[in-house]
């Protein structure tokens, strides 16, 4: 009994789920939803994502440049004049603060040495040490540590831009892909109307042949307008089953894979035209430029480059390098080698030709021109684009009221051939030519439409936004 109900419960659920799962599938699909599924699972973003892990690895990476680090250095003279043994453990530590490293450690060194190596001998106890090292010239300022962290810092947020501006592009195309769809979708009922339209008036005109009010062949040209809109209507269906196919790259379940939208799931109609809104040319222009992250993630890449050319002009310079070290034995020892002892000593470096810094430096500079020329290049490419899309909304508005006209004018052509036809004054092959060009008014009604809608989202993209608006989601 128990497990019967138990079996009950399990059914009841799986029914449930499918029936949420119907429901879902057959409910109108939205550009938002479109969108919000790309977001989520889209591979191109996914894989944008993991490049802000690995700049997050970087500047691990480079913070690393400044951990401790632990020495052990162990010597045991077996065979010879003299037998000695010799331990040493050191800590250095590098810090940001000029280049310093300080350095501490233990050593001990027991046994029998010659008079030339006496310092290596010390208490059964070892000696204890502690210094530090100052750059006065070379590596003060900025040295490879400093500038891989800066680096790395920067590398963080170009990463970010790059995603961002991989959101963008993934947001533009999963806009055109839905409009496409919705396109694709206007195309069939446009297709399946003029095939109704047909087969209905086909019954009325075979008894009009019957009763000798029209000629046969009125009847069997409009057979042929069906056969002529069935192929219309299986073309349509081709180009609404491609269109989904695309859009699924961008429309994912909770498993991230691809699934194909219904036509149950298509809207009715487009959304209101009206209800796109856009801003001034003026205020759009400097929205982009303050949006977009392709110049943001130039501008870093040149603070990157600077920071190169800043490192290898520095390596150009002498590397004077102040030490000051005091060590000191720890315990007693009979020989009296207990010693106090403090160490200033200054280390030069000159590089004669200086050749890899020089030709790092050049490559730096040349790297800093280049990207100022492609942060020049970007600004007049966004302000070219700006413009491009204001032109291409205006064109299309334009279009749209003049599809709309034309699509009036059709409608009213095809209606007053239809009444001339049944008052025996026209022909059916008028009456097919009036429905047609009826249909491809309204296809181009469609067409006009989706084409503003996905120059809406090239809007949107040039601008920066990586939202798409509500209102073209309802």
């Amino acid at each position: 009994m128990i497990k019967s109900a138990f079996l009950m419960l399990v059914l009841l659920h799986a029914f449930a789920s499918a029936a949420e799962t119907q429901s879902k599938r057959n409910s109108t699909l939205t550009l938002d939803e479109v969108v919000s599924a790309a977001k989520k699972s889209f591979p191109g973003l996914l894989a944008a994502e993991q490049r802000k892990q690995v700049a997050v690895g970087e500047l691990t990476a480079a913070e690393g440049g400044f951990d401790t680090l632990l020495k052990s250095q162990n010597r045991w003279s077996i065979a010879g004049l003299y037998e000695n043994q010799n331990n040493e453990v050191s800590l250095e530590q590098p810090t940001k603060f000029w280049g310093t490293t300080f350095f501490g450690g233990w050593r001990r060194g027991v046994g029998d040495y010659p008079v030339y190596e006496g310092k290596s001998q010390t208490t059964d106890s070892g000696e204890a040490r502690i210094g530090v090292n100052v750059p006065l010239w070379r590596n003060r300022e900025i040295d490879r540590r400093r500038a891989s962290l800066q680096q790395a810092e920067l590398g963080q947020l170009i990463a970010g831009h790059e995603y961002e501006q991989a959101l963008i592009e993934a947001t533009r195309v999963a806009s055109f892909r839905y409009w496409d769809w919705v396109l694709a979708g206007q195309r069939l009922m446009v297709a399946n109307h003029l095939l109704q339209i047909a087969e209905q008036r086909d019954k009325g005109i075979r008894e009009r042949v019957a009763a000798g009010d029209i000629p046969e062949f009125e009847a069997l040209d409009n057979q042929r307008a069906i056969i002529e809109r069935q192929e219309r209507v299986v073309a349509a269906q081709r180009l609404l089953e491609q269109s989904a196919i695309q859009l699924s790259l961008y429309w994912r379940d909770d498993a991230g894979q691809p699934q194909l939208p219904d036509a149950t799931q298509l809207p009715e109609n487009f959304p209101d035209p009206d209800s796109i809104k856009t801003l001034s040319v003026a205020e759009a222009m400097q929205t982009s430029l303050n949006q977009r992250p392709e110049p943001k993630r130039l501008e870093l890449q040149a603070k990157q480059t600077e920071t190169e050319l800043e490192l290898q002009q520095n390596q150009r310079a002498p590397a004077v390098d102040l030490t000051v070290s005091a060590a000191n034995d720890i315990g007693n020892s009979k020989e009296k080698l207990n010693r106090n002892e403090l160490y200033v000593g200054l280390n030069i470096d000159i590089p004669l030709q200086q050749r890899t810094a020089t030709g790092r430096a050049q490559v730096a500079a040349a790297n800093v021109r280049r990207l100022s020329w492609d942060r020049q290049l970007q600004n007049e490419r966004i302000a070219a684009e700006v413009k491009d899309v204001y032109s291409a909304l205006s064109a299309l508005r334009k279009r749209l009221s003049l599809s709309a006209d034309q699509l009036s004018a059709a409608e009213q052509l095809a209606e007053g051939e239809k009444t001339r036809f049944e008052l025996g004054e026209s022909t059916l092959l008028f009456v097919n030519l009036r429905e047609i060009a009826k249909g491809d008014a309204a296809l181009q009604y469609a067409e006009a439409t989706a084409s503003l809608f996905r120059s809406f989202a090239d809007y949107q993209a040039i601008l920066g936004m990586r939202e798409q608006l509500d209102q073209l989601s309802n």
